[in-house]
């Protein structure tokens, strides 16, 4: 029973209260305001339509991803080392050129879900409603300001600068590759060249002294096998000396290409 009563005195108070508004509206005068030369007052924080300062954009992309209906489409190229893109006016370097930038109204829902994200403010709602139209690819906006030329050559430059890079990425590793062959060849030549030392300066020893020994009854003998014995060692000191220096020589060109 008293919930009853509570429901009656819910669903009558509800109905005076909202006939109250109507009364009091209904005998106030009408205005009428004359369009396009009066406007009403907008409120504040209206959402209408959205714009997009470029000078301001970094092709960050985030609007595009904020944007639930996907009316928005950026497209950017990547500046090269010698390009200056200068600054926003917020202080954000600029590192990407941004070709396209192009807003479809006829699928925006006003959400600005697009507007906070942004960290330079480049975009905004601005108080604008009259652009209708009958034809909806008048409703696409597009807000970059790149020419198909301007275009071209920041594609162009992009593609020589990563060829370059390519290039020369090629060059130091085949100029490292150069330097470890030739560290290879000379640290074979040099372990070539003192075995075969060793092996000749042996017998010119065990010659000399069997020449020593013998010498008491052949002195031509001993004589020969001491001439010997000194070619020998000076043949082992030259190709030591070749090998140092065919070394250095391969390791001063190794430098001298990964510097260049």
């Amino acid at each position: 029973m008293v919930k009853a009563l509570s429901d009656t005195y819910t669903t009558f108070k509800t109905i005076f209260t909202g006939m109250g508004i109507t009364l009091r509206h209904l005998f106030k005068k009408s205005v009428t305001v004359q369009y396009p030369y009066e406007r009403d007052v907008l409120p504040e924080r209206v959402r209408l339509k959205l714009h997009v300062n470029i000078d301001d954009c970094i092709g960050c992309r985030l609007c595009e991803r904020a944007c639930p209906v996907e009316c928005i489409d950026i497209g950017t190229i990547k500046s090269t080392d010698d390009d200056d893109l200068g600054e926003t006016s917020t202080g954000h370097k600029k590192k990407l050129w941004v070709d396209n930038f192009d807003i479809d109204m006829a699928k925006c829902c006003y959400c600005e879900l697009c507007v906070h994200p942004c960290p330079t403010n480049c975009i905004t709602m601005v108080e604008e409603y009259e652009y209708s139209t009958y034809n909806r690819n008048d409703l696409i906006f597009s807000f970059a300001d790149m020419t198909p030329e301007q275009i071209e050559e920041a594609n162009r430059k992009l593609e020589e600068e990563a060829e370059a890079k390519r290039r020369k990425k090629e060059e130091a590793m085949l100029a490292r590759k150069k330097k470890e062959e030739a560290s290879a060849a000379a640290e074979g030549e040099g372990g070539e060249k003192a075995p075969k030392a060793d092996s000749d300066s042996t017998p010119a020893g065990s010659g000399d002294a069997a020449g020593a020994s013998a010498s008491g009854t052949d002195a031509s003998g001993a004589e020969t096998s001491g001439d010997a014995d000194s070619d020998a060692a000076r043949e082992a000191r030259r190709a030591e000396r070749e090998a140092r220096r065919a070394a250095r020589k391969a390791e001063r060109e190794t430098k001298k290409n990964s510097e260049g």
